[in-house]
């Protein structure tokens, strides 16, 4: 069982590092000026004393840059907070069956569960399996339908299908009128990581299914 968290190649955020690093950051330069402007003021020229306005502007002004950098912190350490909330709750899905839109899948000796989403009423409705040269070796007929999702099954040894890859292609018949109807493939989920640089969950998919986002899952049983 995995679940990842992605990073850039390096594995390092390289900006928050560099303004992280000490001496860098809103409370360091605050200190540097302070320490700057009470030297000048015990060197000061006592006929001619500095005007202090002029230190307490920029003073204020180090004070906002602090509290903006302390805010940027706190988003930061919420943002990590909740990723790592989404990991774990995500790491639940690992080893369900997810339904999601697929066109291909690989099959082997297990059967395979899908289904049919129709927008109308069909006179008929066939889903062709062809192999990876494209041709039809296999059709399974449906039979009219009304509008909604349409369950269906591949059973490889049944049908007589070696192991491999292969596509699948609904054809809805209404009327004189031939259209084709989106397919779904359930699956079960293999892997969760979370893209750090998107903030989009993944999961990785059986039969041959491949990387789709969460947010692609219909279903999960």
């Amino acid at each position: 069982m995995n679940v990842n968290s992605t990073t850039n190649s390096s594995g390092n955020d390289n900006t928050s590092d560099v303004m992280n690093s000490p001496g860098n950051d809103a409370a360091s330069i605050k200190n540097e000026f302070m320490t700057l402007m009470i030297a000048q003021i015990q060197n000061q020229d006592p006929t001619n004393p500095i005007d202090s306005t002029e230190y307490v502007t920029q003073l204020a002004q180090f004070s906002q840059v602090e509290s903006l950098e302390q805010m940027r912190l706190n988003q930061s350490t919420q943002m990590v907070m909740m990723e790592n909330l989404g990991i774990v709750q995500s790491a639940q899905l690992i080893g369900k069956d997810a339904m999601v839109p697929a066109s291909e899948v690989t099959l082997d000796t297990e059967t395979v569960h899908g289904k049919v989403y129709t927008g109308n009423a069909v006179e008929e409705l066939s889903i062709d399996i062809m192999d990876e040269s494209g041709e039809v070796v296999s059709t399974l007929k449906l039979g009219p339908q009304e509008v909604g999702d349409i369950e269906f099954s591949i059973d490889p040894e049944a049908l007589g299908l070696p192991p491999g890859k292969y596509s699948i292609e609904a054809q809805a018949t209404s009327g004189e009128e031939t259209l084709t109807a989106d397919t779904f493939i359930q699956a079960p989920i293999e892997k969760i990581h979370f893209v750090s640089a998107s903030g989009m969950m993944m999961a990785e998919l059986g039969y041959g299914l491949g990387t789709v986002s969460v947010l692609d899952i219909s279903e999960v049983s």
